[in-house]
Parts: C-alpha cells; structure tokens; sequence
C-alpha cells in the first residue's frame, strides 16, 4: 500500500506533519480553511506569500507549500507592506496571532488599515501569548486568568472589529476556529477585494488560556464558542468588544469597496508625474501622451552602483536634495534607488544628513556604510561626517562653508560657491538646488532632462523656475570648471 496522503497535500507541506500545535488548538483547523478557500479560488500558487511573525500562529507560513516568510516579533504586515509594494501582483497574506499583530505590532497593524493597504491579514486571537507562557496581552477578556493577570485581567481589551473598522479596512470579520465554513467563505470574500482585508479567529486555546478559565479541552473550548457566539448580518462593530459574561459577536463587520492603497497610489501619481504602468519590479514606465514629459525619457540610463552621502545642517534641504537624485534615478531615468535621511536631536541648526543609493541592477541593502560620493554643504557636518569620507572617492563641498582636512588617500575634491550663487540667484535656501545643478555637471549618475523633471515635481508648486534658475547656476559654474575657467 502507498504512503496515504494529505487531503491537503497541494497546498500543505507534508514533510511537516504531524504538527507541533497543541490539541485542541484551533491554528491547525484554520490553516486548513485558507487551504481549502485556496484550492476553490483561481490564484496561481507561484503568486501568493505568506507571511507570519513570531507566536503559535507565526509557524503558519511554514506549513503552507507557497513562498513564506517567517519574520520578527511584530513587524509581519511591515514585511509584507514592502513585500505588496515591490510585487503588486502577489496575494499577500498575513497569518499571525494577536500578539504579534495587536500588542507588539499595533502600530503597523492599524496604519496599514489606515492606508487600506492590500493584503489580507488572519489574526489567531487565542486571548493570550501561548507560545511562550501564557501572558496577558492586548485582547486578553476582562477578569479572565493568565500567568500574568493571575488575580484576574482588570485591563480593558481591544475590540479589534471596531479597532479595524475605524481605520479604514475595507473588510473586517470576525469567526471562532469552531466556525470553518464562515473562515473559509470569508477568506473567499477577502480574496475578492483591493484593500486592507482583516479576519479574526477566535481560537481555542486549552493549553494556556483555556486551562487558566476552566475550559481545560479543546471539547470544552469549542463548545463554548458555539454556546456562547452569535453570529449576526452586518453586525454594529461598537457591540463587538469581547466580555465573558455576553455573547461573542461574530460575522462581517465592514465590506467596502474603496480603493485599496495601489490604486489610489496610481491614480495620484499618474496625475502628478505622468506615472501611467507599474510593472511589478520596482520601475515604472510613462505614458505616451504627456509630450514634454516624455522627452526627458527617451532611453533607460544605465548606471553602476552609487552610493552618496549628503550631509549639511538643519534648514539646508539636504533632505530635499536627497530626494530629487533618488526621484530623477529611478522615476525618470528608470534605474533603482533608495533614499533615506537622518539627523539629530537639534533638528533645525544641527547636523543633518541623507542618503541615496542609484543603480540599474537590484539593491541588496538600503544603508550606506562606505559612500563613493559625500555632498558636504556646513563645516559642522564635515567634524560630524569626515570619518566615512573614503579614499579614492568624491568630495562635493560648499567652498565658501566647508574647509576640508586631513583627507584619506586620491579623494577627488569638487568646491563650488553654493551658497553665495543662491544669494545671486534671490535666496540662499536655494544653496542645495546649486549644489545639485553643480553635481549634475560633473556626475553621469541621472541625465540632465530627469533630474530637471525631478527638481519641478519635488518643489512648491510656483517656484519650478526659480528652482531651475538655481540649477542652471550651479550647473554652468561646473561646466566652467570642466572647462579650467573657475
């Protein structure tokens, strides 16, 4: 006779089984009602993920056979908002417990209800931390038992129903692990929909929770539920708060139909800079009709990694300046980039910095530790920054503010008068503007069109030309450079 297989087996990784849940736990029971919704609905296994956080429910993801992802306590929907953002053709979904996604992760959890970010997220909410204890956490009942509320929980819980609803997720429901056939139905509802798709299972949990508040079985646990539930059609999400002396109130608390965070992303950005088809790589192509605009893009340009540092103080927008290379490299050259910024305590007036790394292949890690190029605009960014300065790089500074020394070995120095040109100009706020006309001049790192593109889109609306004139001061004055004339 052969090995008997798992029903099912498609969609479940045999290898793994038996499982490690505890009996009477309503993880297992779950997990096979996404298989089963799954397996009816019509998605290409090969374009759905999992992602799961740290917990009992956190060892979904290596049970299922789709890509999966195992991340850290309480940062699942982070994982998976970057995740939906670089493959918009993925179903993501997220299977976690309710401490990992409303205690530790609540932040994420309800700014991405507030984006309606599209995912669908599965909240095993067994009333406690089971895997690790047995602790009290943020949907813990009034006046039940755990190893940390041992006189009784006097604390008051989320309701998670009203939590969701408030923040914008277009579908919120709520089940028991006792109720597969809604689990399943509604997980075929979510699938349906953009947007943020949240599902909460209360799940039996005998072990830890239950043996704490007599209910010492999963028997004993399942038949409390359906005991204890009332099931409702478009329930009010205010009466869902969970209390142990009233019905659990269960059913689909919110079906909305507004658009989910990729398409309102689209539709925005479509108006404001031409952005018309997101090919699901991290690059974008540009319609066909905006003619100015596509004059500026005429070819991909290519670009080997570049790694720039740009450090000045608070008020020089060298956050700003960051940015626009970042904007120019990827939106209007099509390249990747990453761009991030940082800066101290004293914010304005203190030591302030930004980073943006350009390239044409993928980029492994966001973060600069050995710049190629460093952009120094205040001397007390250069005391603060003169450590990553590294030898046979690129040093751009503000001639008149920036004195360097004790430089590494072949660093290439690049002066202009930034602040001063600005002041020609109008307004010496505009110094970064120079700065980025003057590397434009001497760098192949973004065209002359995109970065220019970039620069209208990035400041107040009625300065452009202003903007431009800064450039195109910086700019001359490092083509005059080139040429020995400064």
């Amino acid at each position: 006779m052969g090995q008997k297989r798992h029903p099912m087996g498609v969609l479940i990784r045999e290898d793994r089984m038996p499982h490690i849940f505890c009996p009477g736990c309503g993880i297992g029971a779950t997990i096979s009602n996404i298989a089963e919704a799954l397996l009816e609905s019509s998605l290409d296994p090969d374009k759905v993920s999992v992602v799961s956080g740290i917990g009992c429910s956190g060892r979904a993801a290596g049970y299922f056979k789709l890509d999966g992802f195992h991340t850290t306590h309480g940062r699942p929907i982070a994982f998976a908002t970057g995740l939906k953002l670089t493959n918009p053709d993925l179903t993501v979904i997220v299977f976690s417990g309710d401490g990992d996604l409303t205690t530790i992760g609540g932040n994420h959890l309800i700014h991405a209800a507030r984006r309606n970010m599209d995912m669908i997220v599965i909240c095993i909410n067994n009333f406690n931390y089971g895997m690790t204890g047995g602790q009290m956490g943020g949907t813990t009942p009034t006046g039940t038992w755990t190893t940390t509320s041992v006189y009784g929980n006097y604390e008051m819980p989320f309701n998670l129903p009203l939590l969701l609803t408030a923040c914008g997720a277009n579908y919120v429901a709520r089940w028991t692990s006792a109720h597969s056939h809604y689990i399943k139905k509604s997980f075929l509802e979510a699938l349906e929909k953009e947007g943020f798709c949240f599902i909460e299972v209360i799940s039996a949990c005998p072990i830890n929770w239950g043996r704490r508040n007599k209910l010492r079985t999963g028997k004993d646990m399942v038949k409390f539920f359906l005991d204890h539930t009332e099931i409702k059609e478009n329930p009010d999400p205010a009466e869902a708060l969970i209390q142990m002396d009233t019905p659990i109130l269960c059913g689909v608390f919110a079906n909305k139909d507004k658009p989910g965070y990729l398409r309102a992303m689209r539709e925005r950005l479509s108006q404001r800079v031409g952005i018309d088809v997101f090919r699901g790589d991290g690059k974008v192509e540009l319609p066909e009709t905006e003619e100015k605009l596509q004059k500026t893009v005429e070819r991909p340009k290519k670009v080997e990694e570049v790694k720039i540092k740009l450090a000045g103080i608070g008020g020089q927008g060298i956050a700003l300046l960051g940015l626009i290379m970042g904007r120019a490299a990827c939106i209007f050259d099509g390249n990747q980039a990453v761009y991030s910024q940082e800066y101290g305590a004293e914010a304005r007036g203190g030591a302030s910095a930004s980073s943006v790394i350009i390239s044409s292949g993928k980029i492994d890690f966001p973060y600069i530790k050995n710049p190629d190029v460093m952009v120094v605009m205040a001397q007390g960014a250069f005391r603060k920054y003169r450590k990553e300065v590294q030898p046979n790089s690129i040093l751009f500074i503000d001639k008149d503010l920036v004195k360097p020394y004790d430089l590494p070995e072949g660093v290439q120095v690049y002066a202009v008068p930034a602040t001063r040109l600005a002041e020609q100009v109008g307004r010496k706020v505009v110094a970064n503007i120079v700065m980025l006309g003057f590397i434009s001049s001497l760098t192949d790192y973004f065209s002359l069109e995109a970065v220019k593109s970039a620069l209208k889109m990035s400041v107040p609306k009625g300065t452009e030309e202003f903007n431009l004139k800064a450039f195109e001061a910086g700019y001359t004055y490092g083509e005059k450079l080139k040429r020995g004339e400064e």
